[in-house]
């Protein structure tokens, strides 16, 4: 019962957070800049400068990732469209796309462990319900660890 009302919300969690590392508002990813929102958690500069890093090395492995994605995905539709795959060469390559769309997957959610780890539980669980009391259309704008 407690892992159906945990896992939607580290989909949020993890939702914000990839939205704008690839998307750019005001900060362009980094809610640790917006004035409101340091202000309220408290952040030093060093919390602030540890962040920068922490988004610049995981936004990096991101875009590696997802280009691999992006190329399995691709493979996979190739053998679909060609008439003389065979069905083992379709399910071996989609099970290539699966561990693509894994590693991104695994690296969202590294970032997320490691902006807790630098945050603290406490002021992690107060960012989280900071972004989960904005309206849906709200989180775009915002990006969560």
């Amino acid at each position: 019962m407690l892992k159906r009302k945990i896992f939607p919300v580290i989909l949020i969690i993890i939702a914000a957070l990839t939205a704008n590392a690839v998307g750019g508002e005001r900060h362009k990813g980094n809610w640790w800049r917006d004035p409101a929102i340091s202000k309220q958690l408290n952040l030093s500069e060093n919390e602030k400068q540890r962040l920068d890093a922490l988004f610049v090395e995981s936004g990096r492995r991101m875009i590696e990732l997802k280009s691999i994605v992006e190329k399995e995905r691709f493979e996979l539709s190739n053998l679909l469209e060609n008439k003389s795959s065979e069905e083992s060469a379709i399910k071996g390559q989609f099970k290539k796309l699966e561990n693509a769309r894994l590693a991104l997957a695994n690296e969202r959610l590294q970032f997320l462990i490691q902006t807790r780890a630098i945050l603290g539980v406490e002021r992690f669980n107060e960012l989280r319900a900071y972004f989960e009391s904005l309206p849906r259309e709200g989180r775009r704008g915002k990006s969560f660890p």
